[in-house]
């Protein structure tokens, strides 16, 4: 049994994400949201994972200004362990959150693939909302996040982002388009404009990944 199927078998779930995240930085205190985006559910789905981690003895808790926080514990018996698997799977991106990309153009769509993957993150590809459904089908239970262009054939992105929030309310969206969108600005959703920068695109998905899942009904009348 390889390391990736040991971690798994021992902490199966959203709670091997959130030990992971946790483990790789052992020093730091983690909010509920900061985890729940590891992990890519609710926040209140959250205490129950961290309950059960904290009775075995992996993490442990903090009241810091009123807020919850949460740390790898140092006196588990397996830290070193557990802290070097972690740390070989992190290098391998044995873990890391899965993005769907939905782009029109497959030179766009190629290119993004490209960074994401650089940077450590799964991708899946798709050119339009009907082949994007079909692998949420299929993959839904492992995507984190949706990057959608706006104006595409068939599916528009807000209705397609309506669609799979519809399916998995924790899932993260981000919008991309190469021209102005008043009303999905004014939504207050997450926005990048086209074309951008590495820069740009590293930051607003992990901006995204790591704020909690916000219950935002992406309206299929959004005008794209």
């Amino acid at each position: 049994m390889n390391e990736s199927n040991a971690l798994e078998a021992l902490i199966p779930g959203p709670r091997r994400l959130m030990v992971c995240a946790m483990f790789h930085e052992p020093e730091r205190w983690w909010t509920l949201a900061e985890l729940a985006g590891r992990a890519g559910v609710q926040p209140a789905t959250v205490r129950q994972h961290l309950a059960a981690l904290r009775e075995a003895g992996f993490v442990r808790d903090r009241i810091d200004g009123g807020r919850a926080r949460f740390q790898a514990d140092a006196t588990c018996p397996v830290f070193a362990e557990l802290q070097s698997l972690v740390n070989k799977l992190t290098f391998r991106n044995a873990f890391a959150e899965t993005i769907l990309v939905v782009e029109d153009q497959p030179a766009t769509a190629r290119i993004t693939r490209i960074l994401l993957e650089s940077w450590g993150y799964h991708v899946l590809e798709a050119h339009d909302g009907a082949e994007a459904i079909d692998l949420f089908e299929r993959h839904g239970d492992s995507i984190h996040l949706l990057l959608t262009d706006v104006l595409m054939p068939g599916l528009t992105g807000p209705q397609l982002a309506g669609e799979l929030s519809r399916r998995n309310p924790a899932l993260r969206i981000v919008f991309m388009s190469g021209y102005p969108n008043d009303s999905l600005l004014e939504s207050g959703v997450a926005f990048l404009a086209k074309p951008f920068n590495p820069g740009s695109l590293s930051r607003m998905i992990r901006r995204e990944l790591d704020r909690p899942a916000a219950r935002v009904h992406y309206a299929h009348h959004m005008n794209p």
